[in-house]
């Protein structure tokens, strides 16, 4: 399959797997590598990736567990290039381009991902690149808040189902809230620091709808050593050899 002008095809570097992106802009960032290994789903089980952008965590969680994880994107541009990264890469799963704020499923999802705008409207600068300016949407809550992707979240997956979700972690607090607020329980916790001795930067969180309270709190994952060279567990999530060269599995 050619890109489009404007586009290239970025190799993976796991399990033969590439992506559409765009030559210039915001494509995927580490965030998203880190969320999708995350993801815990059987390969009889279907998910949704809410804002799936160019397709990246429904690619790579699709790969790795075998689950079906179809996108829903706002962006019809975005939503186009997931869906011919999908059919690039024989995934049988569906993009739709639709508001996930109005999306009703015909039938219910066994769980939901979703990478949300990390920041409110109002915090730092948005960038104003791209088409409508949504490139500044993937980072700031210009289109979507957190309560609003709660609701989307549980309003998508059946009662019992699992929503994955990763945000700051100085968001944390308010994310534990807004998601129980939508019958969204907090079950798994792992924290993210960029190096020892750091405080972290990033939560990932795994919530179950009508669960009951208990939280399971999980080590740190801590992705660089004091010299530099990225764990052993950094490497496993980015499909690395322990020389820093990626390796398909």
């Amino acid at each position: 399959m050619n890109p489009a002008a404007g586009e290239r095809i970025e190799d993976l570097q796991y399990k033969g797997l590439s992506i559409i992106v765009k030559e210039s802009g915001f494509r995927y960032g580490t965030d998203s590598v880190l969320l999708a290994g995350f993801v815990r789903a059987s390969k009889k089980e279907r998910l949704i990736d809410l804002g799936t952008g160019t397709g990246i965590i429904a690619l790579l969680a699709s790969a790795r567990t075998g689950a079906r994880i179809d996108g829903i994107e706002i962006q019809p541009e975005q939503a186009d290039m997931a869906s011919r990264s999908f059919k690039m890469n024989g995934v049988d799963a569906e993009v739709i381009c639709a508001d996930m704020r109005e999306f009703a499923p015909v039938r219910l999802y066994d769980g939901a991902v979703c990478n949300p705008p990390y920041y409110p409207a109002g915090h730092g600068r948005v960038s104003q690149k791209g088409q409508s300016g949504f490139e500044g949407a993937a980072t700031h809550e210009l289109y979507l808040s957190f309560e609003e992707m709660a609701r989307s979240a549980s309003g998508a997956i059946k009662y019992g189902g699992r929503f994955f979700m990763c945000c700051p972690a100085e968001r944390l607090s308010e994310a534990f809230c807004t998601l129980t607020r939508e019958r969204l329980e907090p079950k798994r916790l792992r924290l993210v620091s960029s190096c020892p001795g750091k405080a972290p930067y990033l939560a990932l969180i795994e919530a179950k709808k009508g669960a009951s309270p208990g939280l399971v709190i999980e080590p740190d994952l801590v992705l660089m050593k004091e010299d530099g060279s990225y764990t052993a567990e950094a490497d496993e999530i980015y499909h690395r050899n322990t020389d820093g060269r990626h390796v398909s599995q």
